[in-house]
């Protein structure tokens, strides 16, 4: 670095500019008399004794009172660590002004693109922070390490319900080596590697690629109808194609989605069990959060009674209805964008199962 690249610095650090001259010919010239600075610097006779006072009060160099008064540049742990504060703090500055200019206005676009995956990972963050009921993840196990003391906060503080996908990038991932964040309902092992993905709160989601783009880039999306697409995609060609490596033990069977209950209870349903079900959702009369809890008498699939024992994700797109047969009557529930039944459900709770007796 050159002198003047230097001089610079320092005056970026906080020096004034003959401050900065007097201090450099310190370093070249060493212990000297305080008169010979003023022949090596561009700092006038008249104003170089009060110059040395102020960098000696800085911390910036010492004076010796002998015949004549001399100076000497001190150590420079200090002027070191102003730099070096001075460095990370414009550094952090950067950082800031680069994440506030990629921050998307929620008043200007629904949908905004990022050019870095880091502040789609760091949105996503945020958003699981402020999460409410429900988060569908998938991730790698770093992406989910690194998100894994946000994700143990939701789940175990507030009440979040979680499922987290984790991708096997390279075939070689071993159970015990994907991470089981604390609270979570459900982690499962996906052995095909795809997007990062965050759906929050259904009104919420995060997307970018991990593998196959020329370009980092993520979009984040604030828009029901798309979240309801995403989590579609989630359910289909992840979810469902993973294997399921962790599930709480201290939480009772409970689902986000409709399609994933029935997915699950078909078969049970069908030889005869009997189950009492909660469900928690928005009444859609009233707007009002909801919670009943009662037997489910009967299931309907596009207006067909009872689905197949076994059905697809794919047998289950389309209006999908559970009846509850409750102290105060009946209730239908049925899933996102519910329209004709009573209570769009956000949450379905096996809270009992009775199978039948032969």
């Amino acid at each position: 670095m050159d002198t003047e690249t230097l001089r610079r610095a320092l005056e970026e650090a906080g020096l004034t500019g003959q401050q900065a001259d007097t201090y450099l010919t310190l370093l070249e010239l060493g212990p000297s008399p305080v008169v010979e600075i003023t022949q090596h610097s561009s700092v006038s006779s008249s104003r170089i004794y009060d110059i040395v006072r102020q960098l000696e009060d800085m911390g910036f160099a010492e004076t010796v009172e002998r015949d004549r008064l001399h100076a000497r540049p001190r150590e420079p742990i200090d002027v070191l660590e102003r730099l070096r504060d001075k460095s990370e703090m414009l550094a952090d500055a950067a950082g800031e002004i680069e994440d506030r200019w990629e921050q998307p206005d929620p008043q200007e676009s629904r949908i905004s693109v990022l050019k870095q995956q880091e502040s789609v990972l760091r949105s996503a963050s945020d958003a699981i922070a402020d999460a409410v009921v429900s988060v569908e993840l998938a991730v790698t196990p770093d992406q989910l390490r690194e998100l894994q003391p946000t994700i143990e906060t939701a789940a175990t503080e507030n009440g979040v319900l979680i499922q987290v996908d984790v991708y096997d990038i390279d075939g070689t991932t071993q159970d015990e080596d994907i991470p089981r964040p604390e609270g979570v309902l459900e982690v499962r092992r996906n052995p095909i590697p795809g997007p990062f993905l965050a759906i929050v709160d259904r009104r919420h989601a995060y997307f970018s690629p991990n593998v196959h783009s020329d370009e980092p880039y993520g979009i984040t999306i604030g828009d029901e109808i798309l979240s309801f697409i995403l989590h579609w995609y989630f359910l289909t060609c992840l979810w469902g194609a993973s294997e399921s490596v962790h599930i709480n033990p201290d939480h009772p069977p409970t689902y986000v989605s409709i399609e994933e209950f029935v997915h699950d209870a078909a078969l049970l349903w069908q030889e005869g069990a009997t189950m009492t079900v909660t469900a928690i959702g928005h009444h859609n009369e009233t707007g009002d959060l909801v919670e009943v809890t009662g037997e489910l008498v009967e299931v309907t699939s596009n207006g067909f009674l009872d689905p197949s024992e076994q059905p697809t994700y794919t047998d289950l797109a389309g209006q999908l209805t559970l009846y509850l047969e409750t102290d105060d009557g009946e209730y239908t529930v049925g899933g996102w964008g519910a329209l004709f039944e009573d209570i769009e459900a956000q949450v379905i709770r096996i809270e009992d199962i009775e199978l039948e007796r032969p």
